[in-house]
């Protein structure tokens, strides 16, 4: 191994001799060095600083990174926890309620209804049955009430038929007869002596046909009181005035029945007598006893508004019918 080289002293050393003194040049190097010293310290510090400053701030962002997470976490996990005790809070509530509740309800219907259903049940049916028994009393009486009301309505139409025979008298109170015979009959008046009275009892003839089986007709409105012989009726026309008809082959009214001027009441006939004719007579019950006696109570007759008076072998007038024209 070759020797090491003799180590050269730098000045400093030199001038740390044992004489201890100094070269004249080193009063002026002595103050640099220092300032060279503190400047590379200084550097070597700004690097070591440069170098562990990044180091420290990591370290210390990842301790807080590490803090926050933890502390976030606490925080969920404490949310957590007390959500979990308000559900228990919230079921256990319910499940209270839901053991409580079911009791009070049954107990609460069931006490009224049993005690309810019968009183109801015996109370109303005798109070009905005795309200409505005087009820169907009253449907008789609306019944009889609707009966009576109705009621008038014929009797309107009985004195509608009273008022429509009307009979119209002459000035002595008699009704306006009509010859006997249809409308448009011409008849003949005749008479004989012995007919007692002569003049006041009249035989018809028809001139317009045959005199048997010609219609005889009512003088005026009336009733029939009689039906006399030989062949006769007997009608009584108020105020005490009558007529009487005779001979008749048929006659077609009974007694009681009300008749209309110009009325059929029967076919004239030979009944009594060889020839057939109609013999007629008016009568005025003078004395009101309602008989009306033929010849006592006999006049002169009125037809259609002429008064005749025949006389025996005198004027024989024929004059034709206005009875019910």
């Amino acid at each position: 191994m070759p020797p090491k080289p003799p180590r050269r002293r730098s000045a400093r050393h030199r001038s740390d001799g044992p004489s201890g003194l100094a070269r004249p040049g080193d009063s002026a190097r002595t103050p640099r060095r220092p300032l060279r010293v503190l400047a590379v310290v200084a550097g070597v510090l700004a690097l070591a600083a440069g170098a562990v400053t990044p180091w420290i701030l990591t370290r210390q962002a990842g301790h807080l990174d590490d803090s926050a997470a933890k502390v976030a976490a606490y925080d969920s996990v404490s949310k957590q926890v007390d959500t979990a005790r308000e559900r228990a809070g919230r079921e256990r509530a319910s499940r209270s309620q839901t053991r409580v509740a079911p009791p009070a309800k049954p107990t609460a219907t069931a006490t009224p209804t049993p005690k309810s259903t019968p009183k109801a049940t015996k109370k109303p049916t005798p109070k009905v049955t005795k309200k409505a028994t005087p009820k169907p009393k009253a449907t008789p009486k609306a019944a009889k009430k609707a009966t009576k009301k109705t009621a008038p309505k014929p009797k309107a139409t009985k004195k509608a038929v009273v008022r429509k025979p009307v009979v119209k008298r002459s000035g002595d109170g008699r009704p306006n007869f009509a010859l006997p015979a249809r409308c448009g009959t011409k008849l003949r008046f005749t008479t004989y002596v012995g007919h007692a009275p002569d003049d006041m009892k009249i035989d018809f003839f028809n001139e317009s046909g045959p005199t048997d089986g010609m219609v005889v007709g009512a003088s005026a409105a009336g009733t029939v009181v009689k039906l006399s012989e030989p062949g006769g009726v007997k009608i009584d026309h108020g105020n005490g005035w009558y007529t009487l008809s005779l001979h008749m082959q048929e006659r077609d009214v009974s007694v009681g029945q009300k008749v209309k001027q110009g009325q059929r009441i029967g076919l004239a006939g030979a009944v009594g007598t060889g020839v057939s004719h109609l013999h007629y007579e008016q009568i005025y019950d003078s004395n009101h006893d309602g008989w009306a006696d033929s010849p006592g109570e006999i006049t002169h007759s009125r037809l259609q508004g002429v008064l005749y008076s025949v006389q025996p072998g005198g004027a024989e007038p024929v004059v034709a019918s206005t009875n019910s024209c």
